[in-house]
């Protein structure tokens, strides 16, 4: 069988996605990767991306002719209407959690199961001299780490408020942020108003190579996962590659991803507000008090014992996020 691997690849996860779901594939089939602007007539197409109208009526010319699975994400209620809901019955789509086939359903739209993300779990390259820099100008600190896009259901401005917190309570913290300085957040902005001193953010949103991104994640104490709506969170599991325990809170996806206290924190969540972003996706904001966050992130920094007993429970359970044990899956969609 070949399958045709389509998606924005100008967009780094789904990008991602599909070059890890092609070498976990690679032995049972033939594929190939291609951007969703060059979509082809083919056998068998697995679209990678968020269930939008747009997305489902750019597949409407194909699906009497391919066998079409949509490895589908959402944060929240999509826009949909009639032509792409016609296009969504008519095609397989498998949700990347439990929460986005909860999402499809309110919507209207059928999943026939749930494949969770994986990574390359035993990757854990680095690039050793961006590494050895860090090492030297961070040295001592207790690192935490985030890795996001500048979006409005991201969170960053309750991480910033709430590092300031943990500032305030301990002199050996630092935050690292790898997103952009602009965005719906004005991140420079924020940070200079809570006057932070120990923080840096990249603006390198996707510009660095995997073993520089690795040598973050091996430095950092704790990742932490501010957002309020994602349809998975990769960062998680790439924080897991490395027996580093996660913070985020406590709704799904986040609670399918950590356990609570064993392999990370889930922070309680205090309310539910809906975003409409673009008239494209309504997305389910999961909310959560500041305080919560800035102490759960100062008790993972602090509290040696407990970081030591989550890597040894994230190192048990690694394997089962493996993109090898994960994605095969989606082949049985096929049939």
């Amino acid at each position: 069988m070949m399958i045709e691997i389509v998606t924005d690849l100008s967009w780094p996860s789904f990008r991602n996605v599909a070059l890890h779901v092609g070498k976990a594939i690679k032995n049972r089939c033939d594929y190939a990767i291609l951007d969703q602007t060059r979509i082809k007539p083919a056998d068998s197409i697995l679209f990678v991306g968020t269930v939008l109208r747009e997305n489902l009526n750019l597949l409407k010319d194909h699906v009497s002719r391919s066998r079409i699975v949509f490895y589908g994400t959402t944060e929240g209620h999509s826009r949909v209407d009639q032509e792409s809901l016609k296009v969504a019955g008519q095609v397989r789509i498998v949700a990347v959690s439990n929460f986005v086939r909860q999402m499809l359903e309110e919507i209207g739209i059928f999943a026939a199961g749930v494949v969770h993300h994986g990574l390359d779990m035993s990757n854990r390259r680095v690039d050793p001299g961006f590494y050895a820099f860090l090492e030297k100008k961070l040295r001592g600190r207790k690192i935490i780490f985030t890795a996001s896009a500048n979006h409005s259901r991201k969170g960053l401005d309750s991480l910033l408020h709430g590092y300031q917190l943990v500032e305030k309570e301990t002199e050996g913290a630092y935050l690292i942020l790898h997103s952009e300085s602009m965005g719906y957040y004005n991140i420079m902005k924020i940070a200079r108003d809570l006057k932070l001193k120990h923080f840096w953010l990249t603006n390198l949103y996707g510009k660095l190579s995997e073993g520089k991104m690795n040598a973050f994640y091996k430095l950092c104490s704790v990742y932490v996962q501010p957002s309020y709506s994602e349809g998975f969170g990769l960062p998680i599991l790439e924080a897991f590659r490395f027996g580093k325990p996660a913070i985020a809170v406590d709704a799904p996806p986040f609670n399918e991803i950590i356990i609570q206290r064993q392999t990370g924190i889930l922070v309680p969540r205090s309310r539910i507000t809906w975003f409409n972003f673009a008239d494209k996706v309504v997305f389910k904001m999961h909310m959560y008090d500041i305080g919560d966050l800035a102490q759960t992130m100062l008790e993972l920094i602090t509290d040696q014992e407990q970081a030591v007993e989550m890597h040894r429970n994230i190192e048990r359970q690694r394997s089962s996020w493996s993109a090898d044990a994960l994605y095969p899956k989606l082949l049985d969609y096929f049939k």
